[in-house]
């Protein structure tokens, strides 16, 4: 579990535990079966992607009550003492089925059923939703951002803009499932085992005497991994500049540095001039990269208007998920023992029983459709023990994406994937 400095069980909000202690009095211990959806789609989102299964892995393995969580609690003086002594020993018995990471979804179709005793159940609720909501976000906007970048590179810089260390190893975790080639977060690249990329801040240029000397000394010290940042003053002559000492180290030295980041400025305009000034000097190798409140539109756009790009950095509006920074991801009991359960509130009403997932298919996926459970290997919900590998999952979402129909894949109003219900099992 990322950055926790105790056991997570405590994650959790106040009526979860206050529900839990009146099973525990009333010995209501059967099985409970919870399903994880979510209502609806942000606007101009297409699919869900599913992601978030290890945190959830390292939730189970991890959960417990420590001594300082059971003073905690006997201190607010809600809770008996023979409850607390019942969460001191409690351990998750429960079992997971979910839909793999890297799977395309969409709204109101279950991606996590919970089973187990009702207070183990109930208890993982909160984090449970902590854990997928914001994973999901992640990583359907990283793969939306992939989709519009068609073959250029893309690298994650959303670490100083996420809101906490936790939400930006969400955010790579994502950006590396979705095809990304780098990060610059190095706790993340460690963690993921996620390529580091950077490259240098306008400070680097403003403490030296000269940009040409900053240039050269950042060349002398990084050599062809150098890439150099030339819009802190005017872009153009950046351009030049940097073209100029490629140049030179290439006939000096037969050294090829990697290229340019341009940051600010009409980047269609700047980055065609670069791409032929570029060829004009002789460094056609120089790969130009782009960056400043980059999004799959501006992304898609820069792209539609001819923008010369072998790369973008994606920061904050993939970091925060600026146009959908939430989702109504819910955890609903559908049954309890053998009895199926519902609720009928208006705009919130909830489908009873188990259920299994179908998706039609006839080289592209044509429908999915939801029905009462029944054992079969095609249901798109697998019993879940741990985690995949990186290169599974990211084959996985690869695979998936080439079967969805490219109108649900638009970045702008996308077409809607049919989902059924259906009363009969298939």
């Amino acid at each position: 579990m990322w950055l926790l400095k105790d056991t997570p069980a405590l994650f959790t909000d106040l009526y979860e535990l206050t529900m839990a202690q009146v099973y525990f009095k009333k010995r209501m211990a059967e099985t409970a079966y919870f399903e994880v959806y979510i209502r609806k789609l942000p606007e101009n989102w297409g699919f869900f992607v599913m992601a978030g299964l290890d945190e959830v892995g390292t939730l189970l393995r991890e959960f417990r009550f420590s001594q300082a969580d059971i003073d905690y609690l006997r201190s607010i003086k809600l809770f008996t003492e023979d409850f607390l002594q019942y969460l001191a020993t409690l351990k998750p018995d429960v079992k997971i089925r979910s839909l793999p990471e890297g799977t395309v979804f969409f709204p109101d179709e279950p991606v996590m059923e919970v089973a187990g005793p009702l207070i183990c159940a109930q208890l993982l609720e909160s984090y449970i939703l902590n854990i997928l909501g914001f994973s999901i976000i992640q990583a359907t906007l990283a793969t939306r951002i992939s989709v519009a970048a068609k073959d250029a590179a893309v690298v994650d810089f959303g670490l100083r803009r996420c809101q906490g260390p936790v939400a930006s190893l969400r955010s790579a975790r994502a950006a590396q499932m979705a095809g990304f080639r780098a990060t610059s977060n190095m706790f993340a690249a460690r963690e993921l085992d996620f390529t580091p990329s950077g490259t240098m801040a306008h400070s680097f240029i403003h403490v030296h005497e000269s940009q040409e000397q900053a240039f050269r000394d950042f060349a002398e010290e990084y050599g062809e991994n150098s890439i150099l940042l030339v819009d802190t003053y005017d872009c153009i002559e950046g351009i030049k500049q940097a073209a100029e000492l490629a140049r030179q180290l290439h006939e000096e030295k037969n050294m090829k540095l990697r290229g340019i980041r341009i940051d600010s400025g009409d980047l269609v305009v700047l980055s065609k001039f670069a791409r032929e000034h570029f060829r004009q000097q002789g460094v056609p190798f120089l790969k130009i990269f782009v960056s400043g409140d980059l999004d799959e539109f501006a992304i898609e756009e820069l792209l539609a208007r001819g923008a010369q790009v072998d790369g973008f950095g994606v920061g904050t509006r993939l970091a925060v998920s600026r146009f959908a920074p939430a989702v109504e991801i819910v955890y609903k009991i559908v049954q309890y023992g053998d009895r199926a359960v519902f609720k009928t509130s208006p705009g919130k009403e909830t489908r009873p029983g188990r259920k299994t997932i179908k998706r039609i298919k006839d080289g592209h996926y044509e429908r999915d459709i939801i029905s009462p459970l029944k054992s079969d290997t095609d249901d798109l919900l697998k019993p879940f023990e741990s985690a995949e590998k990186m290169p599974t999952i990211q084959q996985r979402l690869t695979s998936e994406l080439s079967a969805i129909d490219d109108s649900i894949k638009a970045t702008r109003s996308p077409a809607k994937y049919p989902v059924e219900f259906s009363q009969n099992s298939p």
